[in-house]
């Protein structure tokens, strides 16, 4: 007589004729009346349920039930068939594609994203990173290699600001002169570059706000100091005598100075009566020039500052009395 095996819902699983065994239908063999040696395939079917059917990952059982558990030795981790495919029975489930799941909780891990996600009873929540991976890394993390001070070889407390997998900047402890291994060949730029203790920009600055030192609103603050460096060898060699030859050249200077200023300070975003410090540089002697933010002759621009003129502790450089001090339109 066959003997029938049903399913838990009542359906029927197998028919098994007498003197058969069903080797098919399950991950168990399943014995039919009068089978030879029947204990053989009994104690196989225990020792499987024993070791919950251990195999690698590329021996899946046959023919798996829902509800079924399986410890896959490869991945080290105790998984059940859910109708579809095995399942990882704690921990998070790890694939390309969102798993199908009812768990408020459950975690799924996407390794097409490398991104982390949690169930809440309707869809998967990001808990991070916040970008995909796909795009790169972002934001503000330790180094993965030493960077290292180019003298001493020590290494520094570095983190690296990343933007679509492109480092922008670094925020460091100390100043120190980066060694080329790190800055030329991991950041890209150029070598023993120079690194303030603080945050250090690798890229463009554009501010649209404010900007405040200790309070100080540097944009906005009606005199506000600002400093440039200027070279003004190229226009000749300078007296005090008041002749045309150095009024010309000194116009000159003043206007090739201010245009540069407007460059750097932007006559539309200064308030009347800004300065700028200009550091004047003539072959090898160094002095401090001020221009100011005015509106002398029409529209706004730096003019120099009457105070100021082109002299230094010993020589004149440029025109240095009272008249003929400003830019002439």
């Amino acid at each position: 007589m066959a003997y029938t095996i049903y399913n838990n819902d009542g359906t029927v699983l197998s028919t098994i004729a007498v003197g058969d065994v069903d080797s098919y239908s399950t991950s168990l063999d399943l014995i039919g009346k009068n089978v030879n040696n029947y204990g053989e395939y009994y104690n196989t079917n225990l020792v499987r349920l024993l070791t919950s059917f251990a195999s690698p990952a590329t021996e899946q059982p046959r023919s798996p039930q829902t509800g079924q558990l399986w410890f896959n030795k490869t991945t080290k981790r105790l998984t059940v068939y859910d109708g579809t495919s095995f399942q990882p029975t704690y921990g998070s489930h790890v694939s390309g594609t969102a798993p199908v799941t009812t768990s408020t909780g459950d975690f799924w891990y996407d390794t097409v994203n490398s991104q982390l996600k949690v169930w809440d009873g309707n869809s998967y929540n990001l808990v991070g990173p916040s970008a995909s991976g796909l795009l790169g890394t972002f934001g503000i993390l330790p180094s993965q290699v030493p960077i290292r001070d180019n003298t001493s070889k020590i290494t520094q407390k570095v983190s690296l600001i990343n933007s679509y997998g492109s480092y922008i900047g670094l925020i460091s402890t100390s100043s120190f002169t980066m060694e080329a291994s790190s800055s030329t060949v991991l950041l890209g730029i150029p070598s023993t570059q120079s690194i303030g203790e603080g945050v250090t920009i690798f890229k463009d600055l554009d501010v649209k706000g404010n900007i405040f030192i200790n309070g100080w609103n540097v944009r906005n603050h009606p005199n506000t100091d600002l400093s440039a460096y200027y070279n003004i060898t190229p226009y000749g060699s300078y007296t005090s005598t008041n002749t045309t030859t150095n009024l010309v050249a000194y116009n000159d200077a003043n206007r090739a100075i201010a245009a540069d200023l407007a460059k750097m300070f932007s006559t539309s975003t200064y308030l009347p009566n800004s300065t700028a410090s200009v550091v004047c540089v003539y072959n090898t002697q160094t002095s401090v020039r001020k221009f100011y933010l005015t509106n002398l002759y029409g529209p706004f621009w730096w003019e120099p500052l009457n105070g100021y003129p082109y002299t230094t502790a010993t020589a004149s450089w440029l025109w240095s009395t009272s008249t003929s001090l400003n830019i002439v339109p």
